[in-house]
């Protein structure tokens, strides 16, 4: 269910940034933005802790902890940068640089942090190398067709300067 949730909403939000092309990209990511904490909220109200979650104490914790600011931050920026990519490519691959987002920081936990790293990542690699490739062979096209401009076209244009 959540891969379903997950991939439907990529492919409606992808669907959104392009028809609503003459709206401003930034102004679509605050609205999602907005959209994202209104929904937080009303989670936290069916949960019953609306109070606690909004608690000052609470508030200090997240806003004053430096840590958790840099998720909030950093979370921030893979959001609007991940809107540009879906602005100028497509879902397909948005996807691919998820998981080749996932796969780099597995690696680089094994370097930093000294984390193991299992068959199933390995695994995970082949896969999305694999998947890639396939890709690779046939990619998807959202380029707007150009049309091509014809003898006539060329003259209109210069008898019209």
């Amino acid at each position: 269910m959540q891969v379903f949730c997950s991939s439907s909403a990529g492919v409606y939000n992808e669907y959104l940034l392009k028809k609503q092309s003459q709206i401003p990209l930034l102004f679509q990511n605050t609205c999602l933005y907005f959209d994202s904490v209104i929904c937080n909220l009303l989670f936290l109200v069916v949960q019953g802790n609306l109070s606690s979650g909004l608690d000052l104490d609470s508030l200090q914790t997240i806003i004053f902890t430096p840590i958790n600011l840099f998720v909030v931050l950093n979370n921030s920026a893979i959001g609007i940068v991940t809107s540009f990519f879906l602005s100028q490519l497509n879902s397909i691959l948005k996807t691919f640089a998820s998981a080749l987002e996932l796969l780099f920081t597995a690696v680089l936990c094994y370097l930093i942090f000294g984390i193991p790293i299992y068959l199933n990542t390995i695994i995970s690699i082949f896969v999305v190398s694999l998947a890639i490739w396939v890709y690779s062979r046939n990619p998807v096209d959202n380029r707007k067709p150009v049309t091509e401009i014809t003898d006539k076209d060329l003259e209109k244009l210069v008898s019209d300067v």
